[in-house]
């Protein structure tokens, strides 16, 4: 019976699973402004080959549904792509703030257990 519904999660979270990565992938593409543009507009004077190559480099010269093929096997693979705006590796970005993530997580948890749980226990007399 456990098993069962282990397995109704799993088949629930799925298909959620898949409309959020859906959902990130549209968003990023909504964003106002061509991320080639944006990134070249920081270079300076840049010819047009260079934007070409780095339009091929990013994927951005392949229709939409090759762009998200892409972007689901780097997932796959663990490569979490490129910041457009910060012009590097979105997993060194991530990797920087996760210090200051766990402590901001391990102070929640602290608080909650230092006042949370007598205030449930005071609450329960």
């Amino acid at each position: 019976m456990k098993a069962v519904r282990i397995l109704e999660r799993v088949l629930t979270a799925l298909p959620m699973s898949i409309l959020m990565l859906l959902l990130v992938f549209a968003f990023v593409r909504l964003l106002p402004g061509d991320p080639v543009d944006i990134m070249m507009g920081q270079a300076g004077n840049v010819s047009q080959a260079e934007i070409d190559a780095l339009r091929r480099e990013l994927h951005l010269d392949r229709p939409l549904a090759e762009q998200l093929s892409i972007f689901v096997r780097g997932l796959l693979r663990g490569d979490l792509g490129y910041s457009f705006r910060e012009q590097r590796p979105v997993a060194a970005i991530i990797g920087e703030a996760f210090p200051a993530t766990v402590e901001l997580a391990l102070a929640g948890l602290l608080f909650a257990l230092l006042v949370g749980l007598p205030i449930g226990v005071l609450s329960r007399r």
